[in-house]
């Protein structure tokens, strides 16, 4: 009866190696990148950015990750994030997955400790809006914007290097 514990055990222990090394295998190979991150909407409750993530799996075995925290700072300082999500998504093996587009509102009175003279940029910034130039909404905000995400892939934490949107 030992002698089958025994085994039962050092079965279990390299099995769970085993496992252990394909999931670290997949996250360490995982590449992923904001995919068209922009400004959504200017109206008069705030600014509303959106992005997409693409993740590509290039290994034979699938993975599992969360959907992801999209985090938008200014020089480093936290400004908002998307709501977390209790929602795993499957990644198939030799694939590219779109995750679903995460919205990320940012209320006027948040902005405001980052813009100074906020009521007097508000019609330039929706007129550059309305005309869909980027730039010259990014020159009317006239602040540094980085983006980035954080998931669980295959139970191991992962967090993008911020992307600069401005």
């Amino acid at each position: 009866m030992n002698k089958l514990l025994g085994i039962g055990i050092a079965g279990g222990l390299v099995f769970g190696i085993i496992k252990l090394f394909k999931m670290k295998t997949v996250s360490d190979k995982m590449v992923s990148n904001l995919s068209n991150p922009r400004i959504h909407k200017v109206d008069l409750k705030g600014i509303a950015f959106r992005t997409e993530i693409k993740i590509q799996n290039p290994t034979k075995n699938s993975m599992t990750i969360t959907k992801p925290v999209v985090t938008l700072s200014s020089n480093g300082k936290y400004i908002t994030s998307n709501s977390p999500e209790q929602k795993n998504i499957v990644i198939e093996p030799l694939t590219t997955t779109d995750i679903d587009t995460i919205e990320i509102p940012i209320s006027w009175s948040t902005m405001a400790g980052y813009l100074t003279g906020i009521i007097g940029k508000a019609p330039a910034l929706i007129a550059a809006f309305q005309k869909r130039d980027m730039k010259a909404v990014a020159a009317t905000l006239a602040i540094p914007l980085e983006m980035k995400y954080s998931l669980y892939a295959n139970g191991i934490y992962y967090e993008s290097v911020p992307e600069k949107l401005m």
